[in-house]
């Protein structure tokens, strides 16, 4: 029914009376007879395709039981390539040992082995198994210890370098995660003690002389969250294995019993005393360490040939900071070429003026890691940095990300000249007016193939600096540059663009001067390409020669 109104049409309907409900329907199940033994007998002879349509039924799996059959049933083909079936296995040998030597043991020889049944069979060559990293690409479900027992005995007989531990995230602590070793800010967590770097372990001592049974030339052993070893178990490889040379011990201290853990105070100087002059790597990254006087007076006694040392993200029982003693470790410890103490809650002790005069410094050092965050930005100073690097003249890593109290002055004086990798993120020198960048980058422009200058607000300096390295023209060896967030203008990214051939990552995130659609990390020949045609750059001179990044 429609009544008439001036403001609108009201619409009034009126349910019909003999409108009716019709009921519903019960819902009746119909219930199953049961059937007697005649049927049944008389159905299973006279109707055998209903029997065997519901045998036939296939069986539901999901997708991971589907996955372990597949690959616990694979049997190389029987049709052999031409490769298998004409080169002689001592030549498969061969390549197989280069590419072994570039890549790793794994997952290269697991690759190769699944190709056809020759090669599988050069694969098991135990003398292909020199360096084997089984934390990084062994699967959970095989990391048990009868697994690990098998491997130990059938396929490192021959290595001299084996990884053990958890697979570490290495990220910078600064700035943007990147794929080196520097600065470790990953922390794990393990579900129980039994888990011995995610490796299902409930006797590490067992797996250990295992390993001195069937590796007794064993150079490099990685340890990596392994919470449960102690310090016997350390003494124990230091003693027997008189071959070995690198120990990794990163991430390895819990929080309970820290007296008997294998990164403890005089654990750590008995083994270092014991290894002597044999010790050249140590790392003690991600560690709660106490005593850090008495590790580096042990390491500047008695390992003169260490070459790496790595302090990364390491913390103090102690409220106070560890102290380090620099000009100590210099004395000692002349071929050292890494030094890392990124995010570390270290700070370098004081020395005298005659104490600095006669230290050596570090002749052969070629990196040096030394960036934080916020909380431990304002301890490392100008003073610091040259008391490290004053006979550094073979430097070609520096990484300095926020070190507040750092000035261009210090890094124009050191006595470096062919630095490759700088990076300068998060320093109060890119943020200065007066900073001096554009010297900086004018003292290393013909050696520098990766700049980080993330962050950095000062445009006139910055350009300036950008400029300095484009003057270099096809001599530039740059090939990685990090401007991200930082206040660079559109004509210096040009200048870059236009006169460095080999660059081939350029990052311009959140950079506010620059047009939309470029503010984003490039890589590759292809993206750096397509950026200079849409900033319409001409590179205008061609490449000399590619950079080595060494």
């Amino acid at each position: 029914e429609v009544s008439d109104n001036k403001i609108g049409i009201k619409l009034c309907i009126k349910k019909a009376s003999d409108a009716t409900v019709q009921p519903k329907k019960p819902n009746r199940k119909r219930a199953r007879k049961p059937k007697s033994l005649n049927e049944d007998s008389s159905d299973e002879t006279g109707s055998p395709e209903k029997r065997n349509r519901k045998n036939e039924k296939p069986r539901k799996t999901n997708n991971n039981t589907e996955k372990r059959s597949a690959e616990e049933d694979y049997k190389p083909p029987e049709d052999q390539s031409v490769w298998a079936n004409q080169l002689p296995e001592h030549v498969l040998h061969m390549i197989f040992k280069n590419i072994v030597q570039d890549e790793g043991s794994v997952p290269a020889l697991i690759r190769l082995s699944r190709v056809c049944s020759t090669w599988y069979k050069v694969t098991q060559s135990p003398s292909l198994w020199r360096t084997v990293d089984l934390g990084s690409w062994t699967k959970d479900r095989f990391k048990t210890e009868p697994k690990l027992k098998w491997l130990i005995e059938h396929r490192l007989q021959h290595a001299t370098e084996v990884g053990l531990g958890k697979d570490m995230m290495r990220i910078a602590s600064v700035g943007e995660p990147r794929a080196t070793t520097r600065g470790l800010t990953l922390q794990f967590r393990f579900h129980s003690d039994r888990y011995v770097g995610n490796w299902k372990i409930t006797n590490v001592q067992c797996v250990l002389d295992k390993l001195y049974e069937f590796v007794p030339n064993l150079v490099g052993i990685t340890l990596t969250g392994w919470k449960a070893l102690t310090a016997d178990h350390l003494m124990f490889l230091v003693q027997n294995f008189k071959r070995l040379e690198s120990v990794d011990l990163s991430s390895i201290n819990a929080e309970v019993n820290a007296n008997k853990t294998a990164v403890g105070q005089s654990s750590l100087c008995n083994a270092i005393t014991e290894m002597g002059s044999r010790l050249t790597h140590l790392h003690l990254a991600h560690n709660r360490l106490s005593g850090i006087p008495q590790i580096v007076k042990a390491l500047s006694t008695h390992c003169p040939n260490l070459v790496l040392l790595d302090l990364s993200n390491v913390s103090t029982i102690a409220i106070s900071h560890g102290i380090l003693h620099i000009e100590q470790l210099q004395q000692g410890c002349q071929k050292l070429k890494i030094l890392r103490i990124t995010n570390s809650h270290i700070n370098l002790s004081t020395a005298t003026l005659q104490e600095q005069m006669e230290s050596p410094g570090f002749p052969a050092l070629e990196e040096l890691s030394v960036a934080s965050l916020a909380d431990e930005s304002r301890l490392f100073n100008d003073e610091y940095l040259q008391r490290i690097l004053k006979t550094s003249t073979q430097l070609k890593l520096l990484d300095v990300r926020g070190c507040s109290r750092l000035t261009h002055d210090s890094l124009i004086r050191l006595p470096t000249w062919d630095l490759k990798h700088l990076f300068l993120s998060g320093c109060s020198l890119t943020r200065d007016v007066s900073s001096g960048l554009e010297l900086i980058a004018s003292k290393w422009a013909h050696s520098l193939i990766e700049f980080d200058l993330a962050w950095a607000n000062a445009t006139k300096p910055l350009d300036d600096a950008l400029k300095a390295l484009a003057d270099k023209g096809s001599e530039s060896p740059l090939n990685h540059l990090n401007l991200c967030g930082s206040s660079v203008s559109l004509e210096a990214v040009k200048e870059v663009l236009a006169n460095c051939p080999h660059i081939n990552s350029i990052n311009l995130a959140s950079c506010r001067g620059l047009p939309r659609g470029v503010k984003r990390l490039l890589q590759g020949e292809q993206e750096i390409a397509e950026l200079r045609e849409n900033l319409g750059v001409t590179l205008k001179r061609p490449p000399v020669k590619s950079p080595r990044d060494d």
